[in-house]
């Protein structure tokens, strides 16, 4: 994609100085930072704004600086999208594009306003080459995106509605969120998607949910009540 509209006004921290490296970024020396600083380019997204799009060139790997930003599938021939994750601060996006295909195979959206710094996708694979400690943090993070992405999959084809709208709730509020309580900044529709249901139906299990006493829903603020019961939902749904 071409950035450079975006970068008009744009102020960004030098690597080398920048207080939000992720723990990959941290094992690299003071000249490796320096040279990941020439190509690298910080870029705030409006909230809904599209970041990466699926089928294009995969120039950058995508470090989230702050917000939170959407990873998706995009539906063909009126199919809906399919929601692969969620990224929160500190996480990157565009690995498998590394020494994959060079085109990504998903598109990427802010769910709200969002900075990520983009950085140029040969430097990262000459830091790979040239530092062991960068590579494996990089592998580790990797292992981690598909871990979940086998558990996602095998929640979407074995469990019912309640069953994977409790396993979605309880991953945004211990990985994502980090807390039982959270501002939700995901549509309904992003829930649906994210969870491979209608959003009718999202919205149902969750008044659901909220009856029952599970999850208390006030002026877009979750808050998990009865994590027990939310948890067994999800093992048993």
């Amino acid at each position: 994609m071409d950035y450079t509209s975006k970068m008009e006004n744009e102020t960004a921290a030098n690597c080398l100085i920048c207080q939000n490296k992720s723990e990959c970024f941290k094992k690299l020396s003071n000249s490796e930072l320096e040279n990941a600083d020439k190509g690298k380019v910080e870029i705030t997204f409006k909230k809904k704004e599209i970041i990466a799009k699926q089928g294009a060139f995969a120039s950058h790997v995508m470090y989230i600086k702050k917000g939170l930003v959407k990873q998706y599938i995009e539906g063909a021939n009126g199919h809906k999208n399919v929601i692969i994750n969620f990224f929160s601060p500190g996480q990157i996006i565009g690995l498998s594009s590394l020494f994959g295909k060079s085109t990504f195979d998903f598109s990427v959206a802010a769910v709200e306003d969002s900075t990520l710094c983009l950085i140029d996708i040969n430097i990262v694979r000459d830091l790979i080459n040239n530092n062991g400690e960068f590579s494996s943090r990089l592998i580790q993070k990797l292992s981690e995106t598909n871990s979940y992405s086998y558990q996602q999959l095998y929640d979407l084809t074995n469990k019912q509605l309640n069953g994977r709208l409790a396993g979605a709730i309880l991953y945004l509020a211990k990985e994502v969120f980090k807390t039982r309580k959270f501002k939700m900044t995901l549509s309904r529709s992003d829930l649906a998607e994210f969870t491979g249901m209608s959003t009718m139906s999202a919205i149902r299990v969750l008044n659901d949910f909220k009856e029952e006493g599970i999850l208390v829903d006030k002026n877009g603020m979750f808050e998990i009540v009865n994590i027990n019961a939310l948890e067994q939902i999800s093992r048993t749904g």
